[in-house]
């Protein structure tokens, strides 16, 4: 490792996404390895701030007009001076790490999460934009540290010859936490928590808990957290569902809330699908960890990343992509049987204390940056 640290990455706090949580997390976590950590960011206005703070980090700001935000920075990172002591982990492969590249910086890390490695049905992704621009900035990259397997996969597939390796994210284990939460135990109070987007498989659970027979049936709660298209047509469908009033939407929901959202559920559900033409995919689902760092088992499906996320019978469990009869079977057994519940509550949490903290994610990416 060198003796400076530069955070290439157009998502980062106080945005709330997913690749801004990364990139800010490895900054906390890995800043005091390095004399000087600095980060590259384009400017934010009228968001949300996450956890965490920035301090002693020095962030420069880019204009949000893509273009001549791309040029700014190709001209500040011209500027930079010492490239051959400084490590750059760049949050995306375009981009954060092909402007690394293009102004001559040899010590690139390149995150990669999945979505971005996929052509769908365009053409100029499937012929040119992958298999040759993103080809060469993948092969380029010192390494590449994919989020899960099947995002290392993706990579690959690309570029056979990239040096990836997969490295499965963290969770803030002090943030993310058991919390004294009364609740009802006449109830299976279930939460999900998620962008609302058809493929994240919202319909899929609701058809699923309609089809439980009517004793466990009316024993459920759901709770939903989230935004997005595919919410009005899923109220629509909630509306005309024998279960509709025991679902409930609550919107976007703040990281300063998440914790208490998710204790105040005995279990998480996100059912995941993935289309064969489609670049909508789960490459990892740190919402997985947040729930079981948070003492909630999980149920998620067998598609992207989530396996990484998730180990069957030790803290949650893995079905198939739109099994009915294989969710209504866990369902029925938890309800039935309360104490696996329990068990499987106080084995979510001990997995991630023992493997999958943020701590255990930096120490990992250090010896892979040594």
């Amino acid at each position: 490792m060198n003796a400076k640290l530069l955070i290439i990455s157009y998502d980062f706090p106080p945005s709330t996404g997913g690749i801004a949580r990364l990139c800010h997390e490895i900054i906390l976590n890995i800043k005091n390895s390095y004399d000087t950590v600095e980060v590259l960011t384009i400017e934010k206005n009228h968001v949300s701030q996450p956890y965490g703070d920035n301090s002693g980090i020095k962030i420069h700001y880019l204009s949000r007009k893509r273009i001549l935000s791309e040029l700014k920075a190709f001209q500040f990172l011209r500027k930079w001076k010492h490239k051959k002591q400084t490590d750059v982990i760049c949050g995306t492969w375009h981009p954060d790490a092909a402007l690394a590249l293009f102004a001559g910086f040899k010590n690139v890390y390149t995150l990669a999460h999945g979505a971005e490695l996929l052509s769908g049905k365009s053409t100029f992704r499937k012929h040119l934009w992958l298999p040759v621009y993103a080809k060469w900035v993948l092969g380029k990259s010192r390494k590449v540290i994919a989020n899960s397997n099947y995002t290392k996969n993706l990579v690959h597939q690309i570029n056979p010859a990239a040096k990836a390796v997969d490295l499965p994210l963290g969770v803030n284990t002090d943030y993310f936490k058991p919390l004294k939460v009364k609740k009802d135990i006449d109830k299976l109070r279930i939460c999900t928590v998620s962008r609302i987007l058809q493929f994240k498989g919202h319909d899929f659970i609701l058809e699923t808990l309609c089809q439980l027979p009517k004793q466990y049936r009316e024993k459920l709660e759901w709770h939903i957290a989230g935004i997005g298209p595919f919410l009005e047509p899923l109220k629509k469908l909630v509306q005309n569902s024998v279960i509709a009033p025991q679902v409930h939407f609550h919107g976007f929901v703040q990281d300063s809330d998440l914790p208490a959202f998710y204790n105040s559920s005995d279990l998480f559900i996100l059912a995941t699908r993935q289309a064969q033409y489609s670049t909508q995919v789960e490459g990892f689902g740190l919402v997985f960890l947040e729930a079981q760092s948070c003492g909630i088992p999980v149920i998620g499906t067998h598609t992207g990343g989530i396996p990484d996320a998730i180990e069957p019978e030790n803290g949650g469990w893995l079905i198939a992509q739109d099994d009915k009869m294989e969710l209504t079977g866990i369902i029925a057994i938890l309800i039935e049987n309360p104490p696996i519940l329990k068990e499987q509550s106080v084995l979510a949490r001990q997995r991630v204390l023992q493997k999958c903290s943020w701590q255990h994610y930096i120490a990992n990416l250090k010896q892979l940056m040594e």
